[in-house]
């Protein structure tokens, strides 16, 4: 690896590795935490590999998304994210964003820290799966959810296995939307639904589109 991309390199992830440390800090006010055990009473499943999800070709054409807003344009520059550990589908993220394995504030068993890297926008997130306890109710979902968000949020179902929040926050002093999804389903053919897969990001008012449009990835590649 030449210099020039090995300086690159180090650039771009501590660029992701700051916008994670800091789409969760508020100007003013209390700081939700998603660090710690989980809720009493909620257990937890080993953490164990998902199986492959089968692939999903979808077609860009900006039409409505399952989950909020729309899906990817024709006209979308996209970056795909293909075999990342540990995820058991791959999806797109947009062009001037990447994606680096693992996060310091959320406990998952698979989670990828992805940030607009050269874009310059600071938005970022989380995207991933995690394990319950089959079959996973909405008691283990409710626990998660609030790990990953906070449980002041305010969740609505947009089909039986999906779940999404929106809210704004003030970061830093400057305004931000913050959307999160959940897609529950079976890893393995035929069994009991036991798994999340997750996104949760954070960005400027004008990004939300581009939130979104990731958001509803996720969640038509999860679902193979």
């Amino acid at each position: 690896m030449s210099l020039v991309v090995s300086v690159a390199f180090c650039l771009g992830t501590a660029a992701l590795w700051e916008a994670e440390l800091q789409q969760d800090t508020p100007g003013a006010g209390p700081v939700t935490s998603v660090i710690g055990p989980p809720p009493q009473g909620i257990p937890v499943a080993l953490p164990r590999e998902v199986p492959r999800r089968p692939t999903v070709r979808l077609v860009r054409d900006g039409a409505p998304g399952p989950v909020a807003g729309r899906t990817y344009g024709p006209d979308t520059r996209l970056t795909p994210m293909r075999g990342l550990r540990g995820m058991p589908f791959d999806f797109d993220v947009p062009e001037t964003w990447g994606c680096i394995g693992g996060s310091k504030r959320l406990r998952a068993d698979v989670v990828w820290t992805c940030a607009d890297e050269r874009g310059g926008s600071r938005a970022g997130g989380w995207i991933g799966v995690h394990s319950c306890l089959a079959p996973c109710g909405d008691i283990e979902q409710a626990g998660f959810r609030a790990e990953l968000i906070g449980a002041e949020s305010r969740w609505r179902a947009t089909d039986p296995t999906t779940a999404f929040t929106e809210s704004a926050a003030d970061i830093d002093g400057e305004p931000r939307l913050r959307v999160a999804m959940t897609y529950a389903f079976a890893a393995d053919t035929a069994g009991p639904v036991d798994t999340l897969a997750f996104a949760r990001l954070t960005g400027p008012p004008a990004t939300l589109d581009s939130l979104l449009h990731l958001i509803n990835e996720v969640r038509l590649r999860a679902a193979g």
